[in-house]
């Protein structure tokens, strides 16, 4: 069809409604709550969310974490856009505190980044039932929590708000080779769920929710995630073993992760929700750069 003046009407209003393209990527002006945001990936989405202008409380149970992440914050010239709010994400009042804290402290809640999570490995036939509650209680009560306290106060006063959540690609590649991740994978595929569920909800309401679902990265949680307390030793040992054999292409860089967390975060995703996106340099699709040999484990008996 040919080209008429109705058709450059059309770009023409393209381009007025055009925003600014570095509004598109800034924060400015937003208040953020971060769960876990003093320590890890949680850390790196705090400091992203203070580049780009918002202000952050961060919500977290661990003092000694406190003490360590808000001068590191301060030193890099955050004092006073950060705070800390001592919560146990586990418990519904003490997130419905935080989320009252959080609008005495700066006025708002615009944004809501769930990072806080916990871990051990066990395989499920020894699984204790005391890890696979604190597991649900924690990774997936916790963000039923905070969303829930969150997108009521959004609603209420018109905020037309971003709730971002830490996911994990492992529901759909489980890892390491020989599991141990059953309590913890179910309760990122959880978090899939209520990503989908809850966008079907608040969309009306301006709201967008969406999950980033990482693959495997360097933090001090990882660095320092065990066997279960629970299990014997020769339980333990036998574990530790088969984690070994586990081949992966390399392990992913923290901020390429809290980077699509921030972008979440900003106008560049007024359009998207509901999306559950995997940032683990394809490894979901079995892209890899490399791929190591192994030995056959457990050895093959003769």
């Amino acid at each position: 069809m040919p080209f008429t003046p109705g058709d450059k009407s059309m770009l023409e209003g393209y381009i007025r409604k055009a925003r600014p393209m570095a509004d598109m990527f800034s924060v400015k002006g937003k208040t953020a709550i971060v769960t876990g945001g003093s320590s890890g990936l949680g850390f790196d989405i705090t400091l992203r969310l203070l580049q780009g202008g918002a202000k952050v409380m961060i919500a977290s149970y661990s003092q000694l974490e406190k003490e360590t992440a808000i001068p590191l914050l301060e030193e890099q010239g955050f004092a006073g856009s950060v705070s800390f709010c001592t919560t146990d994400v586990s418990k519904e009042e003490e997130m419905e505190r935080l989320v009252n804290t959080t609008v005495e402290t700066y006025g708002s809640v615009d944004i809501y980044v769930n990072c806080a999570a916990t871990w051990n490995y066990a395989k499920i036939y020894d699984l204790p039932q005391e890890d696979l509650k604190k597991v649900f209680e924690v990774n997936v009560y916790g963000a039923f929590y905070g969303i829930k306290y969150v997108s009521r106060y959004m609603k209420e006063n018109g905020v037309k708000g971003k709730i971002v959540l830490i996911s994990s690609n492992c529901p759909v590649m489980p890892y390491p080779v020989f599991g141990g991740y059953p309590h913890y994978a179910s309760s990122k595929a959880a978090i899939m769920g209520l990503t989908v569920e809850t966008a079907k909800e608040l969309k009306r309401f301006g709201i967008m929710v969406n999950s980033i679902a990482p693959g495997g990265m360097v933090t001090p949680g990882s660095a320092g995630n065990l066997a279960s307390e629970s299990l014997t030793e020769e339980q333990q040992d036998e574990f530790y073993d088969e984690l070994m054999v586990w081949q992966t292409d390399g392990q992913m860089e923290v901020d390429q992760i809290g980077i699509t967390a921030y972008a979440f975060c900003t106008p560049m995703a007024d359009g998207i929700t509901g999306e559950v996106v995997m940032v683990d340099g394809g490894a979901t699709h079995n892209i890899v750069s490399y791929q190591p040999a192994i030995d056959q484990y457990p050895p093959e008996e003769e």
